[in-house]
């Protein structure tokens, strides 16, 4: 990659996985949790939601990680349903993003009136290229984290309804990281395909509304 390239990844990686983070710590919070605010995660500060290592390795092998929110589902009301919500709502975070960033294309698009195919015609323009990288990147880690594989977020979903997979994964935790990357860089072209899908759903889908 380039030098702009990189810049403009870490830039995108840096407030997606700032906002996903922030967004398990302040519901959980707003559920009952003190936990997320006494370990200092209540904060809009990036710096407190990147692991240093888990957001080089993105750049070394295009395999990394944020810093994992820790909760205590013993102070929700209702344990299940609400360790059920703080899951989803950093995925959730990551599509709103998304969506986010395809509105901004396509205003952006209006404004310069330009037609859908333009939009893509014209991907070098800086405006562009950077929206439709952050989208992507975006719906990238809510599908991603939704795979119910411990320590991802798809793994406290399952963890409600199917007790005895979950058993398996916290007996074989220590695992789960190899399995990951493996399945990141064996299920890679899939996982592009996917993504890509969802990103052409959702562009035009909302892209109704303006064209």
């Amino acid at each position: 990659m380039s030098i702009f390239e990189i810049i403009q990844l870490a830039i995108i990686l840096a407030v997606s996985i700032w906002m996903h983070e922030y967004a398990h710590a302040y519901v959980s919070y707003r559920l009952g949790d003190p936990t997320p605010k006494l370990q200092w995660r209540l904060t809009p500060n990036p710096l407190k939601h990147i692991d240093p290592i888990g957001f080089l390795m993105v750049f070394i092998a295009h395999f990394g990680r944020g810093k994992p929110v820790q909760i205590n589902p013993l102070y929700y009301k209702n344990p299940r349903k609400w360790e059920l919500m703080v899951a989803l709502a950093g995925p959730a975070t990551n599509f709103i993003l998304a969506i986010i960033g395809i509105l901004i294309i396509l205003i952006y698009a209006k404004i310069m009136w330009w037609t859908p195919n333009d939009i893509f015609l014209n991907n070098t323009d800086l405006m562009i290229s950077f929206r439709i990288n952050f989208s992507f990147l975006n719906i990238a880690l809510a599908i991603f984290n939704l795979i119910p594989i411990a320590p991802l977020d798809g793994y406290r979903l399952i963890k409600i309804r199917w007790h005895k997979w979950a058993e398996f994964m916290e007996r074989y935790a220590r695992f789960s990281v190899i399995f990951v990357i493996l399945l990141v860089f064996l299920a890679s072209p899939i996982f592009v395909k996917v993504v890509t899908f969802v990103f052409n759903f959702l562009f035009t889908i909302i892209g109704q509304v303006f064209y």
